[in-house]
């Protein structure tokens, strides 16, 4: 059972963060010049230019909806990905799972009220940082438009698309069906921590 318990939290995880990751490494790329300006202080005016874009583009009345419908989703696709594993076919157990990944993300949508504030101001620095004045004006411009308008706010909402629900529970279906040797490989890297562990603790030891 407890190897069970560990097959779905590890689901939890990579259904959780897969498409973070898959984001960030994307908006990062693999160039060794991305940029490494973390902490630096930001020109005031290219703040204030950053906070006009997204409230404009993620009006704040609207970004609890918007981030909830995202943990919607990723309850969703974790969901599909366990129903392939071991204990999917067990009803009573799966209830359980099903319980306790409803409780985990309701408690995380009902923080987002909380949180989303600091989260846009460090995103505001951030676009201050990454973006020149001429860029940030530019996409204040365009925000303003009612294309640009459309676009960011049916942007986030491209994961709900088909096409994209469908690639990412293909995706997530492959990783799930990693988790049985990571487990064990996890499982065999502690084992053997701890019996080194012991004899060096046992070698340590004065003798009498």
């Amino acid at each position: 059972m407890k190897s069970i318990v560990c097959l779905v939290s590890g689901a939890l995880l990579i259904g959780a963060g897969a498409p973070a990751v898959a984001q960030q490494e994307a908006s990062s790329g693999s160039s060794a010049n991305a940029p490494t300006t973390k902490g630096t202080p930001v020109d005031p005016a290219s703040l204030a230019v950053a906070h006009q874009i997204l409230t404009i583009a993620f009006p704040p009345e609207k970004r609890v909806q918007i981030f909830g419908s995202h943990i919607d989703l990723i309850v969703r696709e974790a969901r599909k990905s366990m129903q392939n594993l071991e204990f999917s076919k067990d009803k009573d157990f799966q209830a359980i799972v099903d319980h306790s990944t409803q409780r985990m993300f309701d408690e995380l949508k009902s923080s987002l009220e909380g949180a989303l504030p600091d989260y846009f101001e460090s995103m505001e620095h951030a676009y201050a940082r990454t973006f020149s004045a001429d860029d940030l004006n530019a996409i204040l411009a365009f925000v303003k438009t009612p294309a640009g308008q459309h676009y960011f706010e049916r942007a986030p909402f491209l994961l709900k698309d088909p096409d994209v629900e469908a690639a990412t529970q293909r995706m997530m279906t492959q990783l799930a069906a990693k988790l049985p040797e990571i487990t064990r490989q996890n499982k065999q890297d502690v084992a053997d921590y701890l019996a080194r562990k012991a004899k060096e603790e046992k070698g340590a030891k004065p003798t009498a």
